[in-house]
């Protein structure tokens, strides 16, 4: 009798210890378009992961350029083109390099709980090409640390980036389907020696768009495709219908709208870089004048010389005041300009201030 009560007991246990260590999926989709707040929302289900969860998120942005955790975003792209064409900034927490972004883009989102269980960045490759093998007839491999490319050429479609803690890991990336390659070179600045090692002379000669290959392809269907690619996969667990992120559902959760608030602050898309000094020089009919900016770290200018032989020494003196503990963007340079101009008497030194002002911003 004692060994029949012991044995379900046992049985019981092992059933217990069995569920420990299996695996809890969610699939989410993101309904907002917003690279600050879905990155927001990815921040937030990391940070609110279960044990032993697993998450796919499926997400898609507006126009913007996503700059990595430790990069410097006046040396990785055109910040004066962006802000006039309402191209938003944004730092990842990841590492990686700079990459551009529009609806032509599919991002998704592999997130684990690293309680029981280890990120597989293999498996995730294998997710997404398996989707693009089944559903659209697209035959591509997994090349180098973290892409994904088509052909004998290697043409990129697909980049990664990582992120490892104690509770969580994360691999995220884009899939490009119909980007808009102008704007890659409109705004990004790539590493010269990078594109040599690569073969190519532009970023554009390296990348593919999926719909080149496949011109069926769009973002409901690629992600209809990598979540029925991830069930298949995980055939083994009971995977619940997926799940859709609403904005005003999010705006209402005060730890995501915390993270929202740094993502978009400038402090956190432009202040995290290393020191760095900006020299320029330009010849106006009215004279020459040299430039010389330094940052330490903030992406705010705590040093400014100016060197000119115009005879306005007045005004070169101001306008070195003014750029003083301003963040080197765009607006911040125009405002900078704009309260010089307003501080000089002369129209010929306000001339003279414009001048500077399109001249700087051209070189941002």
């Amino acid at each position: 009798m004692l060994l029949q009560i012991r044995y379900p007991l046992l049985q019981s246990i092992r059933r217990l210890s069995s569920n420990k260590n299996q695996a809890i999926h969610r699939i989410i989709y993101s309904s907002s378009t917003n690279i600050w707040f879905n990155l927001a929302t990815e921040e937030w289900l990391s940070k609110t992961i279960k044990p032993n969860e697993h998450i796919l998120f499926l997400w898609q942005n507006d126009k913007c350029v996503i700059i990595g955790r430790n990069q410097n975003p006046w040396k990785e792209c055109f910040l004066e083109r962006m802000e006039s064409d309402g191209v938003l900034l944004a730092r990842r927490r990841s590492g990686g390099g700079a990459v551009y972004q529009d609806l032509g883009n599919t991002c998704f989102t592999f997130l684990i709980s690293q309680a029981n269980h280890k990120l597989d960045k293999n498996l995730n490759s294998k997710i997404l090409l398996d989707a693009l093998r089944s559903e659209f007839n697209i035959e591509a491999r997994a090349e180098g640390r973290n892409d994904l490319v088509y052909g004998p050429q290697k043409r990129k479609f697909s980049g990664s980036a990582y992120q490892n803690t104690q509770q969580f890991a994360l691999h995220h990336g884009t899939l490009i389907t119909n980007v808009d390659t102008m704007a890659m070179k409109k705004y990004l600045n790539p590493n010269k020696e990078k594109l040599i090692s690569k073969g190519v002379d532009s970023v554009q000669a390296r990348v593919i768009n999926l719909c080149e290959v496949n011109s069926s392809i769009n973002h409901k269907d690629l992600c209809s495709a990598i979540e029925k690619s991830y069930r298949q996969t995980y055939s083994n667990d009971s995977i619940p219908p997926a799940k859709a992120l609403s904005r005003e559902v999010l705006d209402s959760i005060p730890e995501l709208h915390a993270a929202y608030k740094l993502y978009s602050d400038p402090q956190w898309r432009f202040g995290q870089t290393f020191s760095f000094t900006h020299e320029y020089e330009r010849r106006f009919p009215w004279g020459t004048i040299s430039i010389g900016i330094v940052s330490e770290r903030d992406g705010i200018i705590h040093t400014c010389e100016i060197y000119s032989d115009s005879l306005y020494v007045n005004m070169i003196n101001r306008l070195k005041e003014n750029f003083i503990g301003q963040i080197y963007t765009g607006e911040s340079i125009r405002q900078v300009c704009q309260r010089t101009r307003d501080q000089v008497e002369t129209e010929q030194e306000k001339s003279m201030i414009d001048d500077v002002q399109a001249w700087v911003l051209t070189q941002i």
